[in-house]
């Protein structure tokens, strides 16, 4: 059992999963491991998000920004690291797993509201739901990987600077503290 816990670029899932006290936490596997960190899902991910400089919300809202209005969105984690993550439910239920895109390799339908979905490391995951629908949160992931992925591939512009006199900028007294001198 772990007190804390970031999401990486070896998270395969997150899911919640109750401890022998009955207290909620989240099932990881990483890697070839899997091990109980005592935080809720969200709150790996809100942490997560919030030492890259964002949080759960903000990372909610520009997901539905890019993909339009669209319940249990995925969420980019980080873009350089190609970490993406998607819902299976709805983030404030406790055994929502958050699968991590890359990871996912493939799904077969077995039965009518059951998918097995193929991960890396060898490992699978039978969940109850159908194959469609987990495909299509997946796309969901994907659409949003791409198009963040194009919105971060604008063109570079650099700026040279010449050698001149600039603008001095002085704070005095009166209603408009600020001079310009040229």
């Amino acid at each position: 059992m772990r007190t804390d816990y970031i999401v990486n670029q070896e998270t395969v899932l997150l899911t919640g999963e109750y401890d022998r006290f009955g207290k909620l936490c989240t099932r990881v596997i990483e890697g070839k491991e899997t091990f109980l960190v005592k935080k809720k899902p969200l709150e790996i991910i809100n942490e997560t998000l919030l030492g890259l400089g964002s949080d759960f919300r903000g990372g909610r809202e520009s997901s539905k920004k890019i993909l339009g209005t669209t319940h249990m969105c995925p969420i980019k984690i980080n873009c350089q690291l190609g970490i993406w993550l998607f819902p299976t439910k709805s983030y404030n239920h406790d055994f929502c797993v958050w699968f991590s895109l890359n990871h996912v390799k493939r799904t077969k339908a077995r039965g009518i509201r059951k998918t097995e979905v193929f991960l890396s490391y060898g490992h699978s995951f039978v969940i109850g739901m159908k194959e469609s629908s987990f495909n299509n949160k997946r796309q969901k992931a994907e659409d949003l990987r791409e198009e963040m992925l194009k919105n971060s591939k604008g063109p570079l512009t650099y700026y040279i600077e010449e050698p001149r006199k600039g603008i001095n900028i002085r704070e005095d007294e009166g209603e408009n503290p600020y001079k310009i001198k040229s």
